[in-house]
Order: C-alpha cells, then structure tokens, then sequence
C-alpha cells in the first residue's frame, strides 16, 4: 500500500483508538468520512470530536440481501444533540453496559443505559467519580452505584441488598422459581466488571498504560480471562446438592448446574465438573 503512494498507520494493539483519531485529525484540515462497522469507532468518534472541525462523518453498514441500509452519522451534529457531558462520558457508558472485552448485564440495554445517563443527575456525578479515580476501590464503589442505578435501586444501595431485596419480592409474586440470572449481580462479581469497564474506558480514551491483571482479568494458559467472582456462588449446603448428571456436554439449560448458575462441579454424575463446556477447569492440550 506504501508503494502505491496509499497513507498508512500501523496499529500495535487494537486499532479502533488509532483509526477515530485518525479521522478526527484529518477533519481539522478537511472533510472527513470514516468508514467502519464498529460501534466502537462511532463511541470514539463521538467522545474525541471537535465540534469546530470540519464535516465529519461516519459511514457504517454494507449493503448486501439481507442488510439494504447504509447507515450515515453526522458526528457534528450527533455531539451537539447529546451534549458534552454526555459524549465525555459515551467510552464509560458503552464499556460498562457490554462491549468486545465486557459483559452485557442481564436486562439492562445500551439504549436504557445511555438514556438513565442522560437523565439522572445521581449516574453523572458517580460516572466522573469513576473516571477520575485511580484506586480500584474507588472504581469499585462509584461501579456499584452505577450499576445499582441501571437495575432502578436506591442512591448508595448496595448491590447485595437490592438482589436479596428483588429476590424476596419475586419469591412472593412469581408462580415458578426465580431465575437467578435475572438479579442484579452480586457486589464481589460487578467489583470486576466495574474494573473491567475501568481498564476498556481508559484504552479508550488514550490514557494510562494499565496492567489488565490489576483491573479484573487474569492470565490462565497463556491467554487473559475474566476474574467472574472470589467468593463462592452459594452456600456449601446448597452447592452440595445442585449437581446435573448430563450425558452430554452440559452445555444447555437441561444442565442443572447451568440452570443455576453454577459450573459443574466433581459432585456431578457423568462430567465430574472436568469434561464438559461448563467448566473452568477443562485444560486444552491441543497445541
């Protein structure tokens, strides 16, 4: 491509930061159109724009049989309808309600996220919180009450209280058993996905060469994963008596262990929490 007189930039990591930078300088001296699929480029461009730079915009969407709409942003314009405020805050909003290297929370959709965000003045003080702390445990506490929010609990909560508080009313109103999967997440597994968010949100916004095995992952066969939880997923007694006896691979919601939430375990009839899809503990000896 350099020999064919083509500008290139060459990206160490992911490139998503590089190429909405990238545009957004070229904008300053000329109009600009960046093509991409990736919301992750609208929610950069979006945050580190210049509303005084030229047109720019985004162009996402290839036209095929089943998808027949180009999508078109005018960034510019996109910017000044949310808000500064709101678009400082966007890499926050889209990495803690899921994103490529974070979990989407159960009930909770970008699009109510970034509408809470936009209305409640509670979410926007506990978001600058997070983005200007530099301890995890004040990533972890401004993360939980940002979470709490997203799944309507009281200012200062706590997520373990609104669990129990959402599980008992559910107990007494349901006709089945409650889905546990359905709750807010327990405080010790959103404090990971509160420094997951963290550490996605500071490679986002070029800042801070963080080390991922301080904000909520952790290296297992050469490969980084997420840290789900450190405490136990339920009492002994209880974990003691949900087992499965799957005759094959416990990887659907037949799966008693599954079905509850929890990983099979060496209680389990056929798997013995080792050879099947819903295990931590299966090592890949494949080169």
């Amino acid at each position: 491509m350099v020999e064919k007189g083509i500008k290139t930039k060459h990206a160490d990591a992911d490139a998503d930061v590089l190429i909405a930078l990238t545009a957004i300088e070229s904008a300053k001296t000329k109009a600009t159109v960046l093509l991409g699929e990736d919301t992750d480029l609208l929610v950069l461009l979006l945050h580190h724009a210049d509303v005084t730079s030229n047109s720019l915009i985004f162009k996402s969407g290839n036209v095929s049989k089943v998808n027949t709409h180009i999508k078109i942003w005018d960034i510019l314009k996109t910017k000044l309808l949310l808000g500064e405020e709101l678009c400082t805050f966007l890499p926050l909003i889209h990495a803690i309600s899921g994103c490529d290297t974070t979990s989407r929370m159960f009930g909770v959709s970008k699009a109510a996220t970034l509408k809470k965000f936009g209305e409640h003045d509670f979410l926007k003080t506990q978001a600058q919180l997070l983005c200007n702390a530099n301890a995890n445990d004040d990533v972890i506490s401004a993360g939980e009450n940002i979470i709490s929010s997203l799944y309507n609990g009281a200012p200062y909560e706590g997520l373990n209280v609104l669990r129990y508080r959402k599980f008992a009313a559910r107990v007494l109103t349901n006709k089945t058993c409650v889905q546990i999967h359905t709750l807010p997440p327990t405080s010790n597994a959103a404090s990971f996905h509160s420094q997951r968010a963290y550490l996605q949100m500071k490679m986002w916004m070029n800042k801070d060469n963080l080390n991922p095995c301080e904000w909520g992952w952790k290296v297992a066969n050469g490969n980084l994963v997420p840290v789900k939880c450190t405490m136990d997923a339920a009492p002994s007694k209880l974990l003691n008596i949900i087992r499965c006896n799957c005759k094959t691979n416990c990887d659907t919601k037949r799966c008693t262990c599954r079905k509850n939430g929890l990983e099979c375990s060496v209680a389990c009839g056929e798997c013995k929490g080792t050879g099947c899809t819903n295990s931590s503990k299966t090592v890949d000896m494949d080169d």
